[in-house]
């Protein structure tokens, strides 16, 4: 690591050296930035799970489109049939 002093701006805006910090304190800025770190996580979460189309032309091919399990049932149909051709 280097020997550039880190400094940790306080709730009430003054900067501390991470040096100068006693443990207590150390102990709570580390528990800060674990819970804080926690709320993000969960927040990137539900962001990602919101889905929303926009335009017509989405909308239709969302409702026309066929499900995954209307791709597991046409699995299962040409997995069974067997094909024969005849010709003339």
């Amino acid at each position: 690591m280097s020997n550039q002093p880190v400094y940790w701006k306080m709730r009430n805006g003054k900067s501390i050296s991470i040096d100068d910090m006693d443990l207590n304190h150390l102990r709570n800025t580390l528990k800060m930035i674990v819970n804080n770190s926690n709320k993000h996580k969960v927040k990137v979460i539900i962001k990602k799970q919101e889905f929303k189309l926009n335009g017509d032309i989405a909308n239709d091919f969302n409702e026309t489109h066929l499900s995954d399990e209307d791709d597991d049932r046409f699995d299962e149909f040409y997995d069974n049939a067997s094909y024969s051709l005849n010709f003339p």
